[in-house]
């Protein structure tokens, strides 16, 4: 499969009118002339992550494929291996063909594999890098200029076990000579130690960490719940202290309700404590990075069709499809232009007393975690979150969705609706009518998903606004003020014209779902 195919920009007129489900349908509505997004790249800690691409190298000369040699340490060990200089910056390399459109709004994170001599050495391993020589401080820094040049923010480092003292002072210097902004700590830092060493040294690095998570919440045999984060909780103590907070390890099937409970649990822990500056990162669910002002660990990549058989790949499975969902990484990010992600001490957050259950049944090939392989797995998040808004209201005729949303505190809004997963049905949405009191908030509003209507209601009157909307992965916005319903402060936008102006810049053959700006104007 040629692997350009998610990764061109703008399409040819018939194309780019495109809209699932309408197919050639062209928007009725005038064009302004206007781009709603920004072009400076956003600032905020988001990068693309090596790791799950790197569990998807091996096998692909095989003529059959066991799945289990992918899980546990063995599967750990050959993505390790995979880790090379032409895999990232060879013909067709991860560096030179991955995001285009947004590499610039990204850290190219290099996880485990790139260093030689431990997993927290810092040393660059020339066998598997052999242009990069040089000493330790020339080698990293001949390999996040190489990263620059193609367009990327720059080179993010994976470590583990980090060690602090002098050793850790060391390491911190040796990525400042490397202008090295970003480091992934999976695993260690315990007392923060190095945070203060930044911190006294006053180097700019970003540091992550975490506290370490089965990719299921709970009791995954019943209703599989994350539980409360008080303020004395363990993970509450590692947002208090660091820059970024990971939500961690997840499934892929699930990957939805696991990241959102685990979001709501901390958003609600963390709710207006000033000492808490730090971000919460939720991996590779833009959507829920995009709509609730989180960073993102994005780990998707465009390549299928590789391995034999069924094509196996443990970190991107099932009917959702990720990997042919390339656009929301684009559609979030360009969001983030507009709307940066914040704290989650610098907010109130309200999470819906309804819970919502997922649940699948996994086989082999579907998880790298043995244990769930053969057993029916369920995964319960609230049916609603928000930061610094009430809950909507959610309409539904059956399953009702997620739906998640935000106030920024430039006051823009971001409202998003997202899929459901059961076993005898798997991401699946039935219509739903949505309205969110965004009261006072000027906008713009990021609109991300599919509804059959969002209604917004504004704290004024908005007869004689005009009303402009544009994909987030295009730049040129519409004005659908007659295609919208204006009563006294409400607004009502159709799910037809949200797909139709949401996916108006879609890449052939993706299928992600729509992702939009709107802006109110007076």
């Amino acid at each position: 499969m040629d692997r350009r195919k998610f990764l061109g920009t703008a399409l040819a007129a018939s194309i780019a009118n495109r809209t699932m489900g309408l197919p050639g349908t062209a928007i009725d509505a005038r064009p302004t002339g206007r781009n709603l997004v920004p072009s400076k790249p956003s600032t905020a800690s988001n990068y693309w992550c090596t790791w799950a691409a790197q569990n998807y190298m091996y096998g692909h000369h095989l003529a059959k494929l066991d799945p289990e040699i992918l899980e546990g340490a063995s599967g750990s060990a050959l993505a390790h291996q995979a880790m090379t200089e032409k895999i990232l910056f060879g013909d067709g390399g991860w560096v030179n063909d991955f995001f285009l459109r947004v590499r610039s709004d990204l850290f190219f994170l290099f996880d485990d594999g790139w260093e030689s001599g431990g997993t927290s050495t810092f040393e660059v391993d020339t066998e598997k890098f052999p242009s990069f020589t040089g000493s330790s401080g020339e080698r990293l820094r001949r390999l996040n200029r190489a990263v620059q040049e193609r367009g990327w923010r720059g080179a993010g480092l994976w470590c583990r076990n980090t060690p602090g003292g002098d050793t850790g002072s060391h390491l911190e210097n040796l990525s400042a000579s490397a202008a090295i902004r970003y480091w992934k700590i999976d695993i260690g830092d315990p007392d923060f130690s190095l945070v203060r060493l930044r911190d006294a040294s006053h180097i700019p690095l970003t540091l992550e960490h975490v506290h370490g998570e089965l990719p299921v919440n709970g009791d995954w045999k019943t209703d599989g719940r994350f539980g409360a984060q008080g303020r004395d909780s363990r993970r509450i103590e590692i947002l208090r202290h660091t820059d970024v907070y990971r939500t961690y390890d997840v499934t892929s099937i699930l990957s939805l309700p696991t990241t959102l409970d685990r979001v709501a649990a901390m958003l609600k822990g963390a709710e207006e404590d000033p000492a808490i500056r730090g971000l919460l990162n939720v991996e590779d669910e833009a959507y829920v990075a995009a709509a609730l002002g989180c960073t993102m660990g994005i780990m998707r990549y465009p390549l299928t069709g590789l391995r034999p058989g069924g094509d196996v790949d443990l970190f991107f499975n099932g009917p959702r499809q990720t990997k042919k969902r390339m656009d929301e990484v684009v559609r979030a990010l360009r969001w983030q232009r507009i709307a940066p992600p914040f704290s989650p001490g610098s907010a109130r957050a309200e999470v819906s007393d309804e819970i919502l259950t997922d649940a699948w049944r996994f086989e082999r090939g579907q998880t790298w975690l043995t244990e769930i392989v053969g057993s029916t797995v369920r995964q319960g998040a609230p049916a609603a979150v928000t930061r610094n808004l009430p809950l909507p209201e959610v309409r539904s005729k059956g399953e009702k969705p997620f739906v998640f949303a935000t106030r920024f505190p430039n006051g823009a809004v971001a409202i998003a609706a997202q899929e459901r997963t059961q076993i005898d049905k798997a991401w699946f949405m039935l219509p739903c009518e949505v309205t969110l009191t965004v009261s006072d908030a000027p906008g713009p509003f990021g609109i991300f998903g599919s509804f059959d209507s969002l209604t917004l209601i504004a704290g004024r009157p908005l007869e004689g606004c005009h009303v402009l909307a544009q994909d987030l992965a295009g730049d040129e916005a519409f004005d659908i003020s007659r295609q919208v319903q204006i009563r006294g402060s409400s607004l009502k936008i159709a799910g037809r014209l949200i797909r139709q102006i949401g996916l108006h810049r879609a890449t052939e053959g993706d299928l992600s779902s729509p992702g939009m700006v709107l802006s109110i104007l007076s």
